[in-house]
């Protein structure tokens, strides 16, 4: 995923970097959902962030994401 711009509060403008790690199933899922919908695979990814971040107060995200990879262990 390319670097994007964002501002916070303040107007202040800093730069992120992320990295995803998918299994093949998700990498090739999300390949062709952007082929489908005609936009950069970088698009779609910030764009699903972007949505999930705007509902994530909502009551209706129907799963909650682990805060670990192993959600029945303790670290």
């Amino acid at each position: 995923m390319d670097s994007r711009h964002t501002e916070d509060p303040r107007g202040t403008r800093e730069q992120r970097d992320l990295t995803l790690r998918l299994d093949r199933f998700a990498r090739e899922t999300i390949d062709e959902e952007a082929a489908r919908l005609g936009v950069p695979v970088e698009e779609l990814i910030a764009f699903s962030v972007l949505y999930y971040l705007a509902d994530v107060n909502s009551g209706r995200i129907a799963r909650a994401i682990p805060k670990s990879l192993y959600p029945g262990i303790a670290r």
